[in-house]
C-alpha cells in the first residue's frame, strides 16, 4: 500500500513537474489545444487563428459557390489575454490535492474555454440576409417596382433557393467560437412565393404615400434635400406572412448618411497657446470635433418614412445628431489645462464711433486678450486695463461727467466692458459686479448684427469705481481672447463647459420718460462755428433683465440686473471760437458717477 501510494506521489509530483510552466493537458480553445503550451505559445496559436479568420473573412459554401462575411464587417473580436488565463488557471485552482486530481482528470474530461469569442450578432444577420441573395436562386415573389417616383406592381412569381438564415447564423458562430477557418458548408432550400397578389394594391399606395415628398436634413445651417427619387431607390418589398408591405434599404439608407456625415464630420483641434509673463501672446483657438451620429440618423429617416405609410406627414426637417468630441491636450501646463473650447463669445458694434474712441477700444482690447481667469479667481476689469493715461496708449475721447461729456483718457472703454459683460452671461458665469451707464448710450443698445435690443445689458467701468467683475467658478482656466474687426469688438472665452446652461431674459423697459432739450459742449477739437450732434436724443426710464445659471445638476443661479437711466438729451458739439448755440438751456444736476 505504502508503495503504492509513493508511486502515485512520484507520478504527481513528476506531472507537476512537466507542466510547471505549461497550460495543463485537455484544455482547448475551439479547435486548438492548448494543453502543454506556455503562455506565450499559446498566445502565439490564437492569434494565427485569428489572423486566418481576419485574412479569408468567414467562407460560406454552397456546392462550388463561395462567398465570404469580413471579420471587421461583424465586429468579430477574441479576448486573447482572459482565454490565456483561463486556461493557465485550470489545474491550479483550490488546495494542492484538489489541483492534482484536477489536472489527472482533465486529459480524459478535457476543458473547453467559451463566451470569450463575440461577433455584433445585427451586423451578422445583415451580412447572411445580404448573401442570402448570391447563394443560390432568388425567388420571384409579388413585388414593389419603383423607379424615380413611379410605382407598380410586378405579379409575375417563380419559385427559387436560398440558405436558411437563422441556421446559417448559428453555423458561423458556431465556427467562430472553435476559431475554424474552414468554409462553411451550406445547404439550399426551396423558396416559394408567399404573398397574397390580393394585398399589393395596399402595399403600393403605402410606398406612394411614403415618396410623397423630399425630406429635409438639417445641421446648423447646412441642409440636405432628399429627392422622392431618392427615397424611391430606398423602397423595398417586404413580407410579412403572406402580405406584401413597402421596406426600406437600410444599407442604402446607410451609404446617403455617410455622404452626409462626410461634409459635416470635423475632427477635433488642439489650441495653440504660448504664454510669456503670465500671458498668452500667441493663440490658436480650439476646436471641438464633432461626427454625425450615423447610426441615430438612419433610425430617424426609417422612422419618419415608415409613419408616412399611415399617414400624411409634412415634410419634416429633421436634425442631424452630431456627437461633439473635444480635442485632448497635450500640454498639462496648469496654467492653460483645461482650455479645450469655446465657452461664451460676444460682440458689439460701435458703427460712428470717432477715430480717438476706436483707438481706445483697440488698446483695451489689447490689454484684456491674452489674460488667463484660474479656477476660482474673480477677474477684475479695471485691475486688467491698469493705469488709463497717455503713458498706456490711450487717447482723450468724451467722457460722461456728469451734465456734461468732456475728452478725457479712455473714453469709449465702456464698449470694452459692455462686450466683455455680454461674453460673460453667454459663458454662464457668475457677475459679481456691474453698474450700468448713467444715460443710455446707444452704442451698447444692439446686438452683434446691428438689431436693437434696448438698454439694460451695457456695463460701466471708471476708475477706482465702478468695475466690471466676475468669478470663473468653472473647473477650469478660462483665457480671454478679443479683437476687433472693423467696427465690432468680440470678446472670446475660452476654457471647458461643465454642462451649465444660461439665460437671460429681457431686458425690458419698465418705465420710460421724455429726453428733455438738447444740451450744447463747447469743443476745440472742431472748427469755430461748426456744430456736430455727437449723441441723439433717448428718454430715460428703467429695465430688467434677469439672468440664469442652470448647472450639471439642475442647481439654478439668478442674478437680477436692475438698470436706471437718466433722461439723456441730444448733444451737440460746438466749435470753441463759434457761436454757442442756445445759450440759455439750463444745466443738469450732477447725480451720477464718472463713466465712459
Amino acid at each position: 500500500m505504502s508503495a503504492l501510494f509513493i508511486s502515485i506521489c512520484l507520478l504527481a509530483a513528476v506531472f507537476l513537474i512537466a507542466y510547471a510552466g505549461k497550460i495543463v493537458p485537455g484544455v482547448y480553445l475551439g479547435t486548438i489545444d492548448l494543453g502543454g503550451l506556455t503562455r506565450e505559445q499559446a498566445k502565439e496559436e490564437i492569434q494565427k487563428r485569428i489572423n486566418l479568420i481576419e485574412e479569408k473573412g468567414i467562407v460560406l459554401q454552397v456546392g462550388e459557390q463561395t462567398e465570404s462575411i469580413s471579420a471587421d464587417a461583424i465586429d468579430f473580436k477574441v479576448s486573447i489575454d482572459d482565454v490565456i488565463n483561463e486556461a493557465w488557471n485550470q489545474g491550479r485552482n483550490g488546495q494542492w490535492y484538489a489541483k492534482i486530481g484536477e489536472r489527472f482528470v482533465m486529459p480524459f474530461t478535457g476543458y473547453a474555454i467559451q463566451g470569450l469569442i463575440t461577433v455584433n450578432q445585427g451586423d451578422l444577420e445583415r451580412e447572411i440576409d445580404a448573401l442570402s441573395t448570391i447563394l443560390g436562386t432568388p425567388k420571384k415573389d409579388v413585388r414593389l417596382d419603383v423607379s424615380g417616383i413611379n410605382v407598380e406592381v410586378l405579379y409575375d412569381t417563380k419559385p427559387g433557393q436560398t440558405i436558411h438564415a437563422q441556421e446559417t447564423v448559428q453555423l458561423v458562430r458556431r465556427s467562430l467560437e472553435n476559431l475554424d477557418a474552414q468554409p462553411i458548408q451550406l445547404t439550399l432550400y426551396d423558396d416559394i412565393p408567399q404573398a397574397n397578389p390580393a394585398t399589393a394594391p395596399i402595399a403600393r399606395q403605402e410606398a406612394i404615400q411614403m415618396l410623397a415628398a423630399p425630406l429635409t436634413l438639417t445641421f446648423e445651417n447646412q441642409q440636405f434635400i432628399v429627392s422622392r427619387e431618392q427615397i424611391g431607390s430606398w423602397i423595398t418589398s417586404d413580407y410579412e406572412e403572406d402580405s406584401l408591405k413597402p421596406g426600406l434599404d437600410g444599407r442604402e439608407i446607410s451609404k446617403y448618411v455617410t455622404q452626409i456625415a462626410a461634409a459635416i464630420n470635423i475632427a477635433p483641434q488642439k489650441p495653440k497657446i504660448v504664454i510669456e509673463n503670465k500671458k498668452v501672446t500667441t493663440f490658436v483657438p480650439p476646436r471641438a470635433g464633432r461626427s454625425v451620429d450615423e447610426k441615430k440618423t438612419i433610425q430617424t429617416i426609417i422612422k419618419y418614412l415608415s409613419d408616412r405609410k399611415k399617414e400624411s406627414l409634412n415634410q419634416p426637417n429633421i436634425i442631424v445628431p452630431v456627437k461633439i468630441a473635444r480635442p485632448v491636450l497635450d500640454n498639462t501646463s496648469e496654467e492653460i489645462s483645461g482650455i479645450t473650447e469655446l465657452i461664451g463669445r460676444a460682440t458689439t458694434p460701435f458703427t460712428g464711433s470717432p477715430a480717438n474712441r476706436i483707438s481706445n477700444i483697440k488698446n483695451g482690447v489689447r490689454f484684456l486678450s491674452g489674460l488667463i481667469v484660474k479656477p476660482g479667481e474673480e477677474f477684475s476689469t479695471l485691475n486688467a486695463l491698469g493705469t488709463v493715461d497717455n503713458t498706456t496708449g490711450y487717447l482723450p475721447e468724451l467722457v460722461i461727467k456728469g451734465d456734461k461729456t468732456t475728452p478725457e483718457f479712455g473714453g469709449g472703454l465702456c464698449q470694452v466692458s459692455t462686450t466683455l459683460f455680454r461674453a460673460v452671461l453667454n459663458a454662464g458665469l457668475p457677475i459679481t459686479a456691474r453698474r450700468n451707464h448713467s444715460y443710455r448710450v446707444s452704442y451698447y443698445e444692439h446686438d452683434a448684427t446691428g438689431n436693437f435690443i434696448g438698454p439694460g445689458l451695457d456695463a460701466t467701468i471708471y476708475s477706482p469705481e465702478p468695475d466690471l467683475r466676475f468669478k470663473n467658478d468653472t473647473p477650469a482656466a478660462i483665457v480671454i481672447i478679443g479683437y476687433v474687426q472693423g467696427d465690432k469688438v468680440t470678446f472670446e472665452l475660452y476654457g471647458t463647459s461643465d454642462g451649465r446652461t444660461s439665460l437671460i431674459e429681457g431686458p425690458t423697459l419698465l418705465t420710460e420718460f421724455p429726453a428733455g432739450d438738447p444740451i450744447y459742449v463747447e469743443t476745440d477739437t472742431l472748427p469755430a462755428g461748426v456744430v456736430k450732434q455727437i449723441e441723439t436724443a433717448h428718454p430715460g426710464g428703467s429695465t430688467f433683465a434677469k439672468y440664469t445659471i442652470t448647472y450639471p445638476d439642475g442647481r439654478k443661479i439668478s442674478q437680477d440686473f436692475k438698470s436706471y437711466y437718466r433722461r439723456w438729451p441730444a448733444r451737440f458739439l460746438v466749435g470753441t471760437k463759434g457761436i454757442i448755440i442756445n445759450p440759455a438751456v439750463n444745466p443738469m444736476p450732477v447725480v451720477s458717477p464718472t463713466h465712459r
